[in-house]
């Protein structure tokens, strides 16, 4: 062939390409036995001259389980005569590093239409794959700090519980869940906690706000413990806490409650030189006593201010 001044063959353009391109050309019999193989395809198996991989196999140089996956997807494009496009493949290479490549194969054809073998190329795609894995490592890092931020803006920094904000939010939606799973099936409700350190004002004028808010920070903790890890807990006053017990009916957050209450009293506080004796009071309600998610707040909170009334440390 003769392009202006310039003479080229076939035999020059293709043995260009198969010299001197990134991506890899391969052609193969019936049988995956290499007939033809391009520079950098020999490359792949770690031997530098094309001419010493024809007649070889990937079994020749690969573990056997890769080498029978390429084996075995080569008579299925000869079976049905439909190549595989772009897929990506996962290369341990005979000195043991690894490659990843985008391949596509195809069947061979001779001159008659009939076929005898296949023939396929692949890109080295290592970069792109590693720059994926580092920007995944990247996203999981970001959505790992994100987390660690929102955790921070819906937690109460002294108590370590969550802040009133997420408890209101909480209430609401938790109370709409379990709406909706009232009309599809039969379900146990949840109930909710208000508890109320007891005298907590002559707790700060008698031995300063840092006994105060070790006290808090005391009683946050002692709540944490005492329920389930399933079950969430809230600081949403200055000396107020509450608890909402997921799937528990009206007598089992009181027995809950209870034994919250004895804990707190049978266990004094000791912070610096002093030791001082706590008690709290706690109002219950329960989800299928209300119809809505405020009116269980205020039932609640008007059973904790009974329970003041009839002289702290108790539970209504």
């Amino acid at each position: 062939m003769k392009y202006g001044n310039i003479d080229i063959n076939e035999f020059d353009i293709i043995n260009t390409i198969m010299n001197n391109s990134q991506d890899t050309f391969y052609f193969k019999d019936k049988f995956s036995r290499i007939l033809f193989s391009s520079r950098a395809h020999s490359l792949l198996w770690g031997v530098d001259d094309p001419e010493m991989v024809i007649g070889k196999s990937d079994f020749d140089y690969f573990p056997r389980d890769f080498a029978q996956q390429a084996y075995d997807i080569e008579q299925e494009i000869m079976a049905t005569e439909i190549p595989i496009l772009g897929t990506v493949e996962k290369l341990i290479r005979p000195d043991g590093s690894t490659m990843w490549l985008s391949a596509s194969k195809y069947p061979l054809y001779d001159k008659e239409g009939n076929i005898i073998g296949t023939w396929g190329t692949s890109r080295d795609i290592t970069s792109l794959k590693n720059a994926e894995e580092e920007l995944k490592l990247v996203n999981k890092k970001l959505e790992e700090a994100n987390q660690k931020l929102k955790e921070l803006s819906v937690k109460d920094s002294l108590s370590g519980l969550y802040n009133q904000g997420y408890f209101f939010e909480e209430l609401n939606k938790t109370f709409e869940l379990y709406k909706r799973r009232e009309k599809i099936c039969q379900t146990n409700g949840f109930s909710l906690i208000l508890l109320d350190i007891d005298n907590f004002k002559n707790i700060n004028d008698k031995y300063g706000h840092l006994m105060g808010d070790y006290t808090i920070a005391h009683v946050g903790k002692t709540i944490a413990k005492r329920v389930r890890s399933s079950d969430k807990c809230f600081r949403y006053g200055g000396d107020e806490f509450a608890i909402i017990l997921y799937d528990t009916e009206l007598d089992g957050a009181r027995t809950v409650a209870e034994k919250l209450r004895t804990s707190i009293a049978k266990n004094p506080i000791r912070f610096m030189d002093n030791e001082i004796q706590v008690t709290v009071s706690m109002g219950v309600s329960s989800f299928n006593e209300v119809g809505k998610a405020e009116n269980m707040f205020q039932r609640a909170d008007e059973k904790l201010y009974k329970s003041k009334g009839i002289g702290k440390n108790k539970v209504s």
